[in-house]
């Protein structure tokens, strides 16, 4: 996939959350018209969706992003810091053998001296792995590889991973809801937690945009100032 352009990135996300919205909206409606003795199963496929729905369009939003900096090819040494780190995974192909000397050297070459000149690129569908768990843990890791602040999902962890992915779990795992207080949702409780699950989305789709649109990726320009000491510009 290429996305050569801010507008190309909004456009791809876009369709990617409007498919999504409109599927969740479906289930939501089938739910509010159903009988009592189908709701509660209506609830558990409900459940499964909001997850994928989740999942996907994190990893979408992702992978859209690190295509866009594929495509733009900017020097490492322009990029911050998460980004020059991703260089260094990229230059050991994923796998860092920790254990030998000159994986560090290579690293340490890499930052003062190859970032200069090597340029931004990715193997996206390696580094953007969900693990099909989108717990807080696996998203904050996906959030410091973009670069942007993850506080807002972390004050969200009992909706992401106490119900959202925990009651999703069971249910794909087989487990049988209906006798676990826990893990069965009555219509009002699915209500909040498909509220939530789009609020999510939304607030993960803004501050993506939002870091995209600003280029917040790069790194601060340097400026000389009196003294000879040379200062980011913010």
């Amino acid at each position: 996939m290429k996305i050569k352009s801010k507008n190309q990135f909004l456009d791809h996300i876009q369709k990617e959350r409007a498919w999504r919205r409109k599927e969740l909206t479906n289930v939501k409606s089938l739910i509010h018209g159903a009988r009592a003795s189908h709701s509660h199963t209506l609830i558990r496929s409900g459940i499964l969706l909001l997850y994928s729905h989740w999942e996907g369009y994190v990893k979408k939003v992702c992978e859209a992003f690190f295509y866009y900096l594929n495509f733009k090819a900017i020097k490492y040494s322009e990029l911050s810091n998460n980004l020059r780190a991703l260089g260094i995974i990229s230059e050991f192909d994923n796998n860092f053998p920790y254990k030998k000397f000159s994986s560090y050297l290579k690293s340490v070459n890499f930052v003062l001296t190859d970032c200069k000149n090597k340029r931004f690129k990715l193997d996206v569908e390696k580094n953007i792995d969900t693990q099909s768990n989108l717990n807080t843990e696996v998203l904050n890791e996906l959030l410091d590889k973009v670069g942007v602040d993850s506080t807002y999902f972390s004050n969200h962890k009992f909706y992401i991973d106490n119900r959202l992915l925990k009651c999703r779990n069971a249910i794909a795992h087989g487990e049988r809801t209906d006798n676990n207080q826990d893990l069965s949702l009555t219509n009002e409780e699915f209500y909040d937690l498909y509220a939530k699950v789009n609020s999510l989305m939304d607030h993960f789709e803004n501050i993506v945009v939002n870091h995209l649109e600003r280029e917040s990726y790069k790194t601060p320009r340097l400026i000389l100032q009196p003294g000879n000491t040379c200062l980011p510009e913010l």
